[in-house]
């Protein structure tokens, strides 16, 4: 399958699924899993050029991504999370015309998320609207259509699905960053297929998009990986840490002036809700929720733009 939209740089990442009983044939990439025996698989695309910082990566994965977009407005779809945040700031610290679409849930669940999300917006002086949706009547209703044509098994990953499909012009979503665990004293990083959903959502659509910033290149990916604090992380040097969540905030707030805020989903509230709909699409989806596990050494094997000192296939997967 050869999508008409390309989601990353040069559709570099991507990911699809090969047979159990036949893991040697090539996989078939960017496509819904066909039976529950399928293996899932990601790959990666080779830098073309050493990276620059993380920083000046995210501001180049900004101008890259307007080249691409053309004529279309660009809207960053902003939870109020760092993720979201940095991927706002690149955008209008690139220079880059931008908008930021707000999802605000009936009764405020999502308080917390929508007010830091206003407030940024407001201090960057991007525009941005603010958009109204009645969770659970979604998830009884409209929720089932998404779940359904991107085999989605998480239920907070639908509202935004709806919420691209209320902007016009080329969505881009703060998704796609390096989530790196330690197993064993060896540093992965987790791909998960659910994740995947969003990426599929465009995919049926055929929609231009950016479903995961992060991922955007090859470069952008490498940059966040050789940060120092990236580097002392899955090296063992930071003996406290099991997961890459404490490391990626400390390299935002070292590279974009964000301010340290509480996290939060935003569906804390419906919670018993929340649950019921998740073990009904896992039961309807049961094997669509696997995760391929990189090592940090083979990621950066695949990524880098020297292939002849990092021998490594591109097709990486456990």
């Amino acid at each position: 399958m050869t999508p008409e939209v390309q989601l990353t740089r040069g559709q570099h990442f991507l990911f699809g699924y090969v047979p159990a009983e036949a893991p040697h044939l090539r996989f078939e990439s960017l496509r819904k899993r066909q039976a529950d025996s399928e293996r899932w698989f990601v790959q990666y695309g080779r830098s073309v050029r050493l990276p620059m910082s993380f920083r000046l990566e995210c501001l180049e994965a900004a101008r890259e991504i307007a080249a691409h977009a053309g004529s279309l407005p660009i809207t960053v779809l902003f939870s109020g999370g760092m993720d979201s945040e940095v991927t706002l700031r690149s955008f209008v610290e690139a220079g880059v015309p931008v908008r930021a679409a707000i999802l605000r849930f009936k009764d405020d669940f999502n308080l917390h998320d929508y007010s830091w999300a206003i407030l940024a917006c407001e201090n960057l002086g991007v525009e941005y609207r603010i958009h109204d949706l009645d969770l659970l009547a979604f998830w009884s209703g409209a929720a089932n259509e998404y779940a359904e044509r991107t085999q989605c098994v998480s239920p907070q990953l639908l509202p935004t699905m709806w919420l691209a499909d209320q902007v016009d012009g080329f969505p881009v979503l703060g998704s796609g960053e390096n989530y790196l665990v330690k197993k064993n004293e060896t540093w992965v990083l987790l791909e998960k297929e659910r994740i995947a959903s969003w990426y599929r959502h465009f995919l049926f659509q055929n929609r231009p998009a950016c479903p995961g910033f992060f991922q955007w290149s090859p470069e952008l990916m490498v940059s966040w990986l050789v940060d120092p604090l990236a580097i002392d992380l899955w090296q063992n040097r930071r003996p406290l840490e099991d997961d890459s969540k404490v490391v990626k905030i400390r390299i935002y707030q070292q590279h974009f002036n964000v301010l340290p805020r509480s996290k939060y989903t935003g569906f804390e509230k419906v919670q018993h809700a929340e649950t019921a709909i998740r073990e009904r699409l896992s039961r309807r989806f049961a094997k669509s929720d696997e995760i391929v596990e990189t090592p940090v050494p083979t990621l950066l094997a695949a990524l880098s733009p020297f292939p002849a000192d990092f021998p490594s296939p591109n097709l990486v997967g456990v």
